[in-house]
């Protein structure tokens, strides 16, 4: 597939319907797909992977407050961005949410990229997605080492890259090695037939092409991977981020922070994340800290999440 082909014909699905529960009390204020992450929403990071891989048709599945998602993310993404959204009433599961959504395609009979909406990850996606049609494949899924795949769900692969084995299932023999599923796969037209109305594709689907002896192709990529599952989880990679362990394009942090350009140049920071409109009381010293939009900061603080209601402490 040459370049141009690529960038006409490819189209992607961005997951965005989750709850959040592990991310309590942060998505008490905010669906997890608008926390914010070095002051920008959490999904427009994968937003922008796409956009920059030549993906420009997106579609988000949406469940939680979907009104204030929508227009949260249509006004942060790309302007040359065709997003568009699948609300869901009832929470369908990834394998019901991609069955959903993928009724508002333009071209239903081409491959579907999908990446997970709270996950930062910035793989090769040209490289799978030629890989995908090359090798005729159903499904694709992007993999990635792990010291311990197992706490993954560890997917096993042979020389040739086909995979043998989910969610550390028992190896026919086949399998070299145990890797990681990252979240973002490349699904044929045909891969959709196994799709279950609601529940887990990998359980559902991928146990189901795997096991009839469907060719499902596993693509590796080491890129760095974060997934914010929980408050400590969000806390890291909101520093490391500011502290450039974590590099992502776009994000330009000054002297291991990422600030508001609104945030008084007096107040005493270091290692933090400050968004926008934060009302820093005089004397205040934050270190290591990550301070939502709108917060207001009477106290000095080390280690802690703070939102307009919250001081969470990080240990």
């Amino acid at each position: 597939m040459h370049a141009a082909e690529y960038h006409t014909h490819v189209q992607a699905m961005l997951l965005a319907a989750g709850l959040g529960t592990r991310l309590q009390p942060l998505t008490d204020l905010r669906p997890k797909p608008i926390v914010p992450v070095a002051n920008r929403p959490l999904a427009v990071f994968a937003i922008e992977h796409l956009a920059r891989s030549g993906i420009d048709r997106i579609v988000a599945n949406t469940h939680p407050e979907p009104d204030l998602v929508e227009s949260t993310l249509k006004a942060a993404c790309p302007r040359d961005v065709d997003l568009r959204f699948s609300r869901e009433e009832t929470l369908l599961g990834t394998g019901g949410g991609l069955g959903k959504a993928r009724l508002l395609f333009d071209e239903p009979q081409a491959p579907v990229v999908v990446m997970n909406g709270d996950t930062l990850f910035a793989p090769d996606l040209q490289h799978a997605y030629v890989q995908h049609l090359a090798r005729g494949a159903v499904a694709t899924m992007i993999l990635r080492h792990t010291p311990h795949p197992e706490r993954f769900g560890a997917i096993g692969i042979d020389d040739e890259g086909w995979i043998r084995t989910l969610l550390g299932a028992p190896s026919d023999g086949r399998a070299r090695e145990a890797l990681m599923f990252t979240g973002v796969q490349i699904l044929a037209p045909e891969a959709f037939s196994a799709m279950p109305e609601s529940g887990c594709v990998i359980r559902t689907a991928y146990r189901r092409l795997v096991d009839t002896g469907a060719p499902v192709l596993g693509i590796i990529d080491d890129s760095p991977w974060a997934d914010l599952g929980t408050v400590p989880e969000y806390h890291r990679l909101n520093l490391e981020l500011a502290s450039g362990l974590f590099p992502w394009r776009g994000v330009e942090p000054q002297d291991g922070c990422i600030l508001a350009p609104s945030l008084e140049p007096s107040a005493h920071i270091r290692q933090s994340v400050v968004g926008t409109d934060v009302d820093i009381a005089a004397g205040v010293t934050l270190d290591r800290c990550v301070v939502w939009p709108g917060s207001t900061v009477t106290e000095s603080a080390t280690n802690m999440v703070i939102t307009p209601r919250h001081r969470i402490e990080i240990s």
